[in-house]
């Protein structure tokens, strides 16, 4: 048994590097866009958050014509439908999963 927890030691430490590792790849890759200092302006935003959404967003400005297309994309607008007299607002069940979470970090 102790034999198996030095090797599974080994193996995590060697997770954590590698992790560290692409951590640090990814912030010097996200400062060097063009766009980095717009994402780093947001509070609460920093390099790993940033690299994350402009990822899912992707390069192309004009991909979104407004901004509650990219909130609907994201998941963080609600569905508003009414019909005479009832209103139903709920939430999107379709959206994409690695940008919404993101938004709430």
């Amino acid at each position: 048994m102790g034999i198996q927890a030095k090797v599974l030691l080994t193996q995590l430490n060697a997770a954590c590097e590698t992790d560290d590792e692409l951590a640090k790849a990814v912030e010097e890759t996200f400062r060097s866009h063009p766009d980095a200092p717009i994402m780093l302006g947001f509070p609460g935003f920093g390099s790993q958050v940033g690299a994350r959404i402009l990822a899912e967003i992707g390069d192309d400005r004009a991909r979104f014509a407004t901004a509650g297309g990219l909130k609907a994309y994201a998941g963080a607008a609600p569905i508003t439908r009414a019909s005479g007299r009832r209103k139903y607002v709920g939430r999107r069940f379709v959206k994409n999963n690695r940008l919404n979470p993101a938004g709430c970090l």
